[in-house]
């Protein structure tokens, strides 16, 4: 809020601007992505079940209509602190499994670009990206990912960025801090024998 008026910040073009927005009328909806913001900073002594009916907030009125939460069973990959990320590149929903291995081995989840959830190999919980989750964790491992502007939007505050894929001109490799041009397979199954 600033002098009683709601502004709303926007990334556009992949996150390489910033647009400050006040919305004009009487309604207005906002949104926020998941891992938009430290899960810190919305702890505190009211909860979203209080807040059902229109409160006036600095003259603004708002209405809390629902809590989406992730399908039962699947975990929050916001909060996870080590990601094995999957692309295009892992082929096929079959060799899904070896990136879950390595995510095991490595106490990590398995996470993924767009691609692998549009073609229904992992659930839409594991997306990472503008249309997906944005995740802040320590270890990103990427395997097979070309780095769209649209999945980096979702992983740009990772720690530790490690990226393995084939074509040496990838823009993942203009972001990771470790890089390999290699064949994910082989690297997740060296990568498994060391571990």
């Amino acid at each position: 809020m600033e002098n009683n008026a709601l502004i709303v910040n926007s990334q556009a073009y992949g996150g390489k601007m910033i647009a400050a927005t006040a919305p004009e009328g009487d309604m207005a909806i906002v949104a926020a992505l998941a891992g938009s913001f430290p899960a810190e900073a919305g702890q505190g002594s009211t909860a979203a079940s209080q807040i059902a009916s229109p409160v006036a907030l600095d003259g603004l009125k708002t209405k809390f209509v629902e809590a989406l939460q992730p399908a039962g069973g699947d975990v929050d990959i916001t909060a996870q602190q080590k990601l094995v990320s999957i692309g295009r590149g892992i082929g096929s929903k079959e060799n899904v499994e070896l990136a879950e291995e390595l995510a095991q081995a490595l106490g990590a989840t398995v996470s993924s670009s767009r691609p692998v959830v549009d073609a229904g190999w992992l659930p839409r919980t594991r997306q990472v990206g503008k249309s997906g989750l944005k995740v802040r964790p320590k270890l990103y491992l990427m395997l097979g990912i070309s780095g769209a502007p649209e999945h980096l939007e979702g992983m740009k505050s990772a720690e530790l960025v490690i990226a393995v894929n084939t074509d040496k001109k990838a823009p993942i490799f203009n972001v990771a801090h470790y890089g390999a041009t290699a064949d994910l397979f082989e690297v997740a199954e060296a990568m498994l024998e060391l571990l």
